[in-house]
Parts: C-alpha cells; structure tokens; sequence
C-alpha cells in the first residue's frame, strides 16, 4: 500500500508539472494564430490568410520534431560524441556538467569510415566493435539486411494479395475473417515478439509441439543461426501481411464491377481480368505500399531485438540493429557521433532506394499527367 501511494503522488505531482504546461502551449498557439491571421489579412493581405493560419501549427511541429532531430542528426556525425566523453549521461547530472566533446570534419570522416571499416591499425573499430563473430562485415550486414527485407516484402504482398482476393469474394462471415487477419495488426509488437519468443522455445513452445505432433523432429529455432532467421521472418510476415490486406482490398473495392463484367462477356478469364483490370487499377496503391514497406522492414529492430537480439552468433543481426547497439549498447560502446553518421548512411540508402523504385515504377505518373 505504502508503494501504491507513492506512486499515486508521484502520478500527480508529473500532472501537476504537465497541466500548467500544456495549457500555456495552448495559449501560446492560439495567441500565435490570431497574431498571424491579423498579420496576413491586415498587412500581407492575402485571400488566403485562413488556410496559412490553420497550417501554421502543423508546420511549425514539422520542422521541431522532424527537420530539427534530422540537422541534429548531422551535426552529431561530426562530432567524437561518446559515454567517454558524455560524463552528463545521468538525467540527475545533466544540468551540472558540461559535455566534453568537440566537432570537426576528421571527426565526421572517421565516423563514416567506420561504418564500413572493421579494423584501423590492428584496431577494431566502429560497428566492427558491437559484433561479437570476427566474420560479419558490413557487406554481410548489407546482405542479411536485404535478405530480410526483400524476403519479408515478397511474402507481405503476395499473401496479402491472395487474402484480399479472397476476402473480395461473396462468402459468409467475411466480416469475421477479416477481423481475424488483422487482428496481428492491432497487438502491440512487444507483446508479439515476447508471446513469438516463447512458441519457438525448443522444448515447450508450441512450434516444436505441433513439429514433433505430425512426426517431425524438433528444432533449436533459438540457438540455430539458419533456424533463428526464418523465425524472425515468419513472426514479421505473421505482422505484415494484415497491412496489405486492408490496403488492397480496399483498392479491389474500388473498382467498377462493370470492368469485369465487360471483360467476361468478352471472354476474359479469369487470370486475364485480374492481370488486364485489377492489377493495373490498383498500381496507384501498390506501389506506395510496396516503398512504405520496403523501408519499414528495412528499419525493422523490435521484432529482431525482442525474439533473438540479434544472435545466435549474430546471425539475425541487421544494420539497424548494429545501429541500435552503437547508440544504446553497453556503455563501453555508446559512440553516439559513430551511430549518427550510421543512421545517415541508412537514410541514403533507403531514400535511393525510393527514388529509384518510385521513378522506375512510374509511381508519379498519374502525378505528372495532371
């Protein structure tokens, strides 16, 4: 009880601090607002003065949460920012200490470096520290990386296809089917990976049971490097098919039934209509889906950290999760300016990878025939 009531005071002292502080975010925009709608229909004078007024909030919070962390972000690659050098890591301290750290362009090049180096001089160096096997490189990162992701994109769509073909159909209890596909969508990731985690226990999780059940031998899915993989996908394809699902069978519904009535009476079949009619009307969908997923798989950690944590043996490890372990690993290897410039590198990676695929793809065309 003792312990109930002290969290109970500490619950309202943090509402105490936060009201009065959020009320007074509050009327500072809404102060903000009317100074700016006066300034642009008074002095400005523009017709569309409202619109700019109600944008304004959204764009000021674009450019606090989103363009600033990513400026941040750069100037943290240039910069030997590490626990060594970061004696305010304590949030008690952080007011009472200075940081003693320093920025330069060597700093910036050798951060960058690293991300593809493993030894400098003899040294190991970089990411090269956060990997236990003496065999993983980054190219071996790159790989496994696009390994998983492409494994995973390729399952997400075609399953998800085939179930929103289904699920477009006139059966019974559509509603209830479709309630159960998503349901993997709506459990929160932790809980997913914790609950995965258990089931590909190799002597009482219910993977191995159903396994030794029809006759099968059982597995080390946890322990195996190969066998740790494919758990970790198929937890992911388990978590990312509902998503294409939903997204096109929503683009199927779409579309005028009049389409597939013309191209049967012509005597489509039915791999002619869905090829001819279905899939091009549904490209506009697709490929947004396919880049979105592509990225997020890409920077997949929660399923990799909660299920594996990356090993056996570093097999399940992927650049993120290197990443992961640059900036929030043990502390003899927190180099937060290394992590920034790695985080950088998967920013490029990922944003030639959209702007090829999109371009290529003719994603922007109906854009471009407006």
């Amino acid at each position: 009880m003792e312990f109930s009531g002290l969290s109970v005071d500490i619950a309202l002292n943090t509402l105490g601090q936060l009201i009065p502080l959020l009320v007074g975010v509050l009327i500072g925009i809404a102060v903000l607002e009317v100074v700016l709608y006066q300034f642009l229909t008074k002095v400005v004078k523009t017709k569309h003065a409202l619109p700019y007024t109600l944008l304004a909030p959204a764009i000021i919070a674009l450019f606090v949460f989103m363009i600033y962390p990513l400026v941040f972000n750069v100037a943290l690659a240039f910069s030997d920012l590490k626990r060594s050098t970061f004696p305010c890591y304590s949030p008690v301290a952080i007011g009472e200490c200075e940081l003693d750290h320093t920025y330069g362009v060597d700093y910036a090049v050798q951060n960058f470096a690293d991300v593809f180096v493993r030894q400098r001089d003899g040294e190991i160096v970089g990411w090269g520290r956060l990997l236990r096997t003496a065999d993983s490189t980054f190219p071996i990162l790159f790989a496994r990386t696009v390994l998983w992701t492409v494994t995973n994109v390729i399952f997400h769509f075609s399953i998800g296809m085939g179930l929103a073909l289904i699920m477009n159909q006139k059966i019974r209890f559509k509603g209830l089917y479709r309630a159960l596909i998503v349901i993997p969508w709506a459990i929160p990731a932790v809980i997913v990976g914790l609950t995965w985690k258990q089931e590909f226990h190799a002597q009482y999780g219910f993977v191995n049971n159903l396994i030794t059940a029809l006759g099968g031998t059982a597995v080390s899915w946890l322990d195996d490097p190969t066998a740790a993989f494919i758990a970790v996908v198929f937890v992911n394809i388990w978590l990312g098919v509902p998503f294409y699902m939903v997204m096109l069978l929503g683009g199927m519904q779409s579309i005028p039934g009049e389409y597939y009535e013309a191209a049967s009476m012509d005597g489509a079949s039915a791999f002619q209509r869905f090829n001819k009619i279905t899939m091009p009307l549904l490209r506009p969908i697709v490929i947004p889906a396919v880049t979105l997923d592509v990225i997020w798989t890409f920077n997949k950690l929660d399923i990799i950290f909660l299920i594996t944590g990356g090993g056996p043996q570093e097999s399940t490890n992927i650049l993120v999760s290197a990443l992961y372990n640059a900036a929030f690993g043990p502390a003899a290897t927190q180099e937060l300016g290394f992590a920034a410039a790695f985080s950088i590198i998967i920013f490029i990676i990922l944003f030639l990878f959209a702007l090829i695929w999109i371009t290529t793809s003719g994603g922007l065309k109906e854009i471009y025939d407006r």
